[in-house]
């Protein structure tokens, strides 16, 4: 049927009018292109929208742009990373910042690709990106994505060089761990304002380049890229001891205007202690050092100086000495108008200000700045040494992380001598032969002259004669044991604080939660391997008896320590023993240390009571040597945990030698009298090798009374006394038995 020429006429239009559509919608097309059906716009609209993007195809200017690297949610582990993506022919792009303000980059050119290199991006767990068509907002795309860059090492605690502390920068809160070419490595967690450091330890000297990573709650289980290696020189070793050569033993000093001198570690930071006194420091250049202050109160002080080198390790003190500081008289305008000049103490080379007065002392060089004459902390014990603003600020500030005197590192403080286990061991003999043997001597004697019997008036004064009936109501009262042991404990841990210098800072009150560790760590060695030789060894049943006498004990040596500036100090720390009773088994025997068929109440025999007590002091013999081996491996005294850590280390080795010392004194019914009467040989060596712990321990002490001449004078002493010793018991048992 042939159709209508109005509707032929009608198609004809619509072919035109969609040719002409075309044509102004469509680019132009390759030939190959051309001779395929036209495809509608909309359909090329759906499928650019619904399809993933084909390299080098060719898109509409209405075409929006694609985000292709990275791709969205990805985790980028740098803060540098290439952004890259699609876009029509000839279409101008821009990637917006996602801080806002400039765009990261524009491009605009005839490729349908585009890309930005070395964007930077911040740490964050979303961090939107967006690219958009100049001039056409509308027409854009938009990713997420987390980035967590490295973190930055920066080098030691105070500067390039470091004694195995290492700091950087990191993203807060992030875990950071730093890791050196062998693959050591340490982590910490980054504060909030953004700083890290952590401690290699088991290091030797030597230069490292030390790379970190870091790992945040959005990036795990992955973990940002390694940062570039820094290299970082690791110090290690503690310098030695400074040596102070003036003022001299036993001089006398104005409390103004001192002027201390000596030799050190070139680079390092030597600080003067004169008591509780940090009186002035200086940095050492060509191996020498000098400063002046003034500040400390009148009166006698144990001087001593301590280095810090470059990379934070602080040596041990140098030698003390006794120096006497005077007060000055401020002369009276009557007096400086006499004709005859006032007597004043000898000038030191340096002039500084006195904090009294504003009259310098004067010296033939001019006065050094504030800054290299720091005075002593303004948190000295008298308040009037050291008024605010007229000191300066001393090498260790009162704060936390300060060491005290029992932080200085225990042993020879001389430079370039060798450890002297030798000078220790003659001492050990000679304490063994004029102290404990006629103490032994003495206390037999007064035994023997009394017939066995105590001193006259010592039970009535324990009230031990009263009998019961004497009170209506028994005044008995009954303290939870472990409220006992602690209020003992504190009271021991207050007494051994004593027996040093305590000034109003916070350091010590973290000294006192170090020397509490301590002694619960001695006492516990000393109570438990006993128990454990008593139950497994011996056979019988051990008890633990809490002593309060031990408590005059500790505080006596820690007096006598104070009162002769004995530094590092003497120290007692038990505050109970272990005793034992025979136990029997289940055949009616008393174990296998007792003799067949021995009855129920059998007494522990002497030899199990002296194996018990060799047992205890050879438990805290070996406890101070570990204590000391150990502290010898940490790092120095610079922060709260290696400072608590040290103090801890000495409070255990001072106080279990101490102890050990103490209880093998042969007398009364100590450990040492029992160790003696079942094996003479094991007491000699025990108190050899104890005296000996505690002679070298004591080295900086004994080479005190050297240089002041003491230690003659301490020789005659112990002489004169061992053979009065001795003529007392060689009289009771040899020439009174004659007489009667």
């Amino acid at each position: 049927m042939t159709r209508p020429r109005h509707s032929r006429s009608l198609a004809w239009v619509a072919a035109l009018l969609l040719g002409c559509a075309l044509a102004l919608a469509a680019p132009v097309l390759p030939t190959a292109q051309a001779e395929e059906a036209p495809v509608p716009a909309a359909a090329q609209s759906t499928s650019a929208a619904t399809e993933d993007p084909v390299p080098n195809a060719t898109l509409t200017p209405g075409t929006s742009p694609q985000i292709e690297t990275p791709g969205d949610a990805q985790f980028i582990g740098s803060n540098r990373t290439t952004v890259s993506g699609s876009k029509a022919a000839n279409q101008e792009i821009q990637l917006l910042s996602p801080r806002g303000g400039d765009p990261l980059c524009i491009v605009g050119d005839s490729s349908t690709s585009w890309s930005c290199d070395n964007v930077y991006l911040q740490n964050g767990p979303t961090i939107t990106l967006r690219v958009v068509v100049t001039g056409a907002p509308g027409l854009s795309d938009e990713i997420a994505v987390a980035v967590l860059g490295a973190p930055t090492v920066l080098g030691g605690l105070t500067g390039p060089e470091s004694n195995g502390w290492v700091r950087g920068t990191g993203h807060p809160q992030a875990i950071v761990t730093a890791t050196l070419p062998n693959d050591d490595t340490c982590t910490s967690t980054v504060d909030s304002s953004g700083a890290w450091a952590c401690l290699f330890s088991g290091l030797s000297d030597g230069s490292r380049g030390v790379t970190a990573s870091q790992t945040s709650s959005f990036s795990k289980p992955s973990s940002s890229n390694a940062s570039a290696p820094v290299t970082i020189v690791f110090d290690v070793t503690a310098p030695d001891a400074p040596v102070l050569t003036a003022p001299g033993v036993g001089a006398q000093v104005p409390i103004a205007g001192t002027q201390y001198t000596g030799t050190g570690e070139t680079g390092a930071t030597v600080t003067v202690f004169a008591g509780a006194y940090s009186v002035c420091s200086a940095v050492v250049t060509g191996g020498s050092w000098s400063c002046s202050a003034g500040g400390v109160a009148a009166g006698s002080y144990s001087v001593v100086a301590v280095q810090k080198d470059v990379a934070g390790n602080v040596g041990a003190g140098s030698t003390p000495r006794s120096v006497s500081y005077i007060a000055e008289t401020t002369p009276t305008p009557a007096e400086s108008d006499a004709t005859t000049p006032p007597v004043t103490p000898t000038p030191s080379p340096a002039a500084s200000p006195s904090p009294d007065s504003s009259v310098a002392v004067p010296g033939p060089t001019a006065p050094p700045s504030p800054s290299s004459t720091p005075g002593p902390q303004a948190d000295s014990p008298d308040p009037e040494a050291a008024e605010p603003g007229e000191v300066g600020a001393s090498a260790f500030p009162g704060q936390w992380n300060d060491p005290t005197r029992f932080a200085a590192a225990i042993g020879p403080t001389g430079t370039g001598s060798p450890f002297p286990w030798l000078q220790a061991g003659l001492l050990a003999v000679g304490a063994l032969l004029l102290i404990a043997v006629p103490l032994r001597l003495l206390a037999g004697t007064i035994s023997r002259t009394r017939g066995g019997r105590p001193l006259r008036g010592i039970p009535s004064l324990a009230g031990r004669n009263r009998i019961r009936e004497e009170f209506d109501v028994a005044p008995t009262v009954r303290l939870n044991r472990w409220l006992r042991g602690g209020a003992a404990l504190l009271a021991a841990a207050t007494f051994v604080m004593l027996s040093g210098p305590v000034v109003d800072q916070p350091a010590y009150l973290r000294l006192l939660v170090a020397v509490v560790i301590g002694l619960v760590l001695v006492n516990a060695v000393a109570i438990l391997v006993p128990l454990w030789w008593c139950s497994r060894v011996l056979r019988l049943h051990g008890t633990v008896t809490f002593l309060p006498r031990y408590l005059l004990l500790i505080a006596a040596a820690a007096i006598a320590s104070r009162v002769f500036d004995v530094h590092p100090a003497l120290l007692f720390g038990l505050l109970g023993s272990v005793t034992m009773t025979a136990t029997a088994d289940a055949g009616g025997q008393a174990g296998a240390q007792l003799q067949p068929q021995q009855p129920r109440s059998q007494q522990p025999t002497t030899a199990q009571r002296g194996q018990l007590a060799a047992v205890r002091v050879g438990a805290l013999t070996s406890l101070a040597v570990l204590a000391w081996s150990l502290g010898s491996l940490l790092p120095g005294a610079s922060t709260f945990a290696t400072s608590l850590a040290a103090e801890t280390g000495n409070t255990i080795v001072l106080a279990a030698i101490g102890s050990a010392v103490l209880i093998l004194v042969p007398v009364g019914h100590t450990s040492g009298r029992r160790i003696l009467a079942w094996s003479p040989l094991v007491w000699t060596g025990l108190t050899v090798v104890g005296y000996g712990i505690l002679f070298a321990a004591l080295a900086p002490m004994v080479e005190q009374w050297q240089s002041e001449g003491t230690g003659m004078a301490l020789w005659i002493a112990a002489a004169t006394f061992a053979a009065l010793c001795a003529s007392a018991w060689a009289w009771q048992r040899f020439v009174a038995p004659s007489q009667r």
